[in-house]
């Protein structure tokens, strides 16, 4: 059997509502479980937790960008008014149909058609940071809004 390949970070982008956000550093998509206590004396000492419920969550780094002008991609003046408008948003997280180690293409980052996963979210905070000597950053974390589904690849 041979070697696993390795998944490259730069790879993986979210988009909401079919844009992917501007100048992205990191990608992170987070799942997890609440169990509920079921224990009963039958289990006599050890707890028996269920599963109650799932969630999950995504988050985005990104570097700032002054281009308040962008058609393919969304920056922090953006996503504030995705934030302060407090609607459930289209997420889509996967790897772009057009990935290539030679950099943006001239159209922009296209949202995948296959091996993503695809749910609803809230913007929960939104964090635009300029630290002196440094390149400013716009950190978006969103919350689950119901499932989060998996679209499989069909290679």
């Amino acid at each position: 059997m041979a070697k696993a390949k390795s998944l490259n970070g730069k790879d993986l982008m979210l988009w909401i509502g079919g844009k992917v956000i501007a100048l992205s550093t990191s990608c992170k998509i987070s799942l997890a479980a609440n169990t509920v206590d079921s224990a009963t004396k039958d289990d006599g000492f050890w707890d028996a937790a269920e599963i109650g419920n799932m969630n999950w969550s995504a988050t985005n780094e990104s570097v700032d960008s002054a281009d308040k002008d962008r058609t393919n991609d969304y920056v922090y003046d953006m996503l504030f008014d995705l934030f302060v408008a407090g609607d459930p948003l289209d997420i889509t997280v996967g790897f772009p149909t057009n990935a290539s180690n030679d950099g943006l293409p001239e159209a922009g980052w296209t949202i995948p058609t296959k091996g993503m996963y695809q749910g609803k979210a809230h913007i929960t905070a939104l964090d635009r940071d300029a630290t002196k000597g440094s390149n400013a950053s716009v950190s978006v974390s969103l919350t689950g809004y119901g499932a989060l589904k998996k679209v499989a690849a069909t290679e």
